[in-house]
């Protein structure tokens, strides 16, 4: 019986030295991170940001995970980077319990390309802040002329953000022209004439007041037989030839 408890306790006390031992080489031997995916949620096919440049910005800036460390990829650092890019509104990044990393963008929404009257060519975005236009090329409403970029997002980004979110005056709008006066003219596809808008204030009420004249003004009178409507007064919609 003693021997038989002597050969107990030896075989307890080694497999505790074997664990032991496995434990701590696996300690020493700490995980890396064995690959990056890349989620880009880009509802809109804007195309302002692709894989390939965010492993180009990761790498520019030192921070690429792949082959670190686990323990050294600092995940909100890589989110600060990211989103210090002015085509991306939001990122998530985390690691998965494979050793992976996994970044989730969000790139940011534009509602107008702006060409000003300085040849400044930028986007307005949809919660009011501005962004160049690099080397994307995007179907939007365009704005000329006086469009200072400081104050452009916040002055016309709920306006783009209405137009756009209309699929009729998407469609029908093609320019906004800002004047000296910072007057709205807005030049449509159909029709040879030029709606003046005035400014932003009461900007549903505008639309509908056109829309409704479109649909039994100029559907009888014809569109091309004004040169301008203005809704810039109340209640109004003035025409001249």
């Amino acid at each position: 019986m003693k021997t038989f408890l002597k050969i107990l306790v030896l075989l307890g006390v080694s497999a505790y030295l074997i664990f032991a031992l496995v434990v701590r080489g696996e300690k020493g031997q700490e995980k890396v991170c064995t690959g990056l995916d890349i989620i880009i949620n880009d509802e809109l096919n804007t195309g302002f940001i692709n894989e390939n440049e965010v492993r180009e910005l990761l790498v520019a800036k030192k921070l690429f995970p792949e082959g670190r460390a686990l323990s050294e990829v600092d995940l909100e650092q890589l989110e600060k980077v990211l989103t210090s890019s002015p085509y991306i509104d939001a990122a998530l990044c985390y690691q998965t319990a494979e050793g992976r990393v996994t970044i989730q963008l969000t790139p940011r929404h534009p509602v107008l390309h702006v060409i000003n009257e300085q040849g400044e060519d930028f986007y307005i975005d949809n919660v009011g802040g501005t962004m160049p236009r690099g080397h994307h090329v995007i179907d939007l409403i365009v704005m000329t002329g006086n469009v200072p970029r400081a104050k452009a997002g916040a002055l016309y980004s709920q306006l783009g953000s209405r137009l756009e979110n209309d699929e009729f005056w998407n469609r029908q709008i093609e320019e906004i022209h800002v004047t000296s006066a910072g007057e709205l003219e807005l030049t449509p596809r159909i029709g040879q004439h030029i709606i003046l808008l005035g400014d932003t204030s009461d900007i549903d009420d505008k639309l509908s007041r056109m829309r409704t004249f479109y649909e039994k003004g100029l559907n009888k009178a014809g569109w091309n037989r004004y040169k301008t409507i203005s809704l810039k007064y109340a209640n109004q919609v003035i025409c001249t030839k």
